[in-house]
């Protein structure tokens, strides 16, 4: 029996919640917020939403002891905050998460997070349970690596499912494109390019997915459905063991200090196995190394 928790019902939660009782590859679903009323509110609804579904999952309003039970726990408890800014962000949801995760001390399953700064976030979260860092991994870059993928297919009206598309280092300002790792129907990224007289914009390229997210929430003050689905799409490839390479946070060492980054990782269902045997080409190492100093500042030199 597979059970998932999720924390945390706002939008993104909410429509974590909802992905997952369609896909119907779980057991029961374990949801908590600390509006009890919410709380409440979305279960009655998603648990009505699966009445339909050919497998029906079960979906059950929990206390924090409960949570001990699931396999996989998902974190998406913030603050509310109205900034793309990140370190805005990490003031806002620190305390939160410290104190929200001093109660999971012993927890045995795998725990992700998406609260932002993400790579942050789930140091922070080592930090306040104490478990093995291999069991605590963040969504990292796998949204963005979707949006890559989308840019590609629209910008060029290429079909989406001939392109391979991995984007690298942070969810925010820092984030790379592994075009060294990109390709099209099987093709390098620009190889395909130039065959097809196609040519390339950076800024093109920033507009469609480093801004993408903050282009989505300036209009609806959220983003959920892409988080959602990339989301459950972790969810299936951990408990089905696919092996399948997942652009998200997992631990690193730097300078003999545990950080997260986000990367090309294999997870299994006892949480990261390794690192995707990719070779990125030197200015992609460059803006890496510059990730990696970054959240070491500001985890250990702030």
């Amino acid at each position: 029996m597979t059970k998932i928790g999720v924390i945390g019902l706002g939008y993104a939660g909410a429509a974590i919640c909802h992905a997952l009782i369609n896909d119907s590859l779980i057991d029961e679903l374990y949801i908590y917020d600390l509006n009890k009323n919410l709380l409440m509110a979305q279960r009655n609804d998603l648990a009505q939403a699966a009445m339909i579904n050919e497998k029906i999952v079960k979906v059950i309003p929990a206390e924090i002891k409960d949570l001990f039970s699931t396999d996989i726990l998902i974190n998406t408890a913030s603050a509310k905050v109205t900034t793309s800014d990140r370190m805005a962000e990490l003031s806002a949801n620190k305390p939160i998460i410290l104190d929200l995760f001093k109660h999971f001390i012993g927890y045995k399953g795998i725990i992700l997070n998406i609260t932002n700064p993400c790579e942050i976030i789930t140091k922070l979260i080592v930090d306040a349970t104490k478990i093995d860092p291999k069991r605590v991994l963040g969504s990292g870059t796998i949204l963005d690596s979707i949006r890559l993928k989308w840019a590609i297919s629209d910008i060029y009206n290429i079909d989406p499912n001939i392109i391979d598309a991995y984007a690298f280092g942070e969810h925010g300002v820092d984030l790379i494109y592994a075009f060294s790792n990109t390709t099209i129907a099987k093709k390098p990224f620009f190889t395909y390019l130039k065959e097809h007289n196609l040519s390339y914009d950076e800024e093109t390229f920033k507009d469609a997915v480093v801004k993408a997210g903050s282009n989505i929430f300036k209009v609806k003050q959220r983003t959920e459905y892409g988080i959602a689905n990339c989301i459950n799409f972790i969810i299936r490839n951990i408990i089905k063991e696919t092996k399948t390479i997942l652009c998200i946070d997992a631990p690193t060492n730097y300078n003999g200090k545990l950080i997260y980054t986000a990367r090309p990782v294999i997870v299994l269902q006892d949480g990261y196995l390794k690192d995707a045997d990719f070779t990125f080409d030197e200015d992609e190492k460059h803006k890496y190394e510059r990730v990696e100093a970054k959240f070491y500042q500001v985890l250990y030199l702030n």
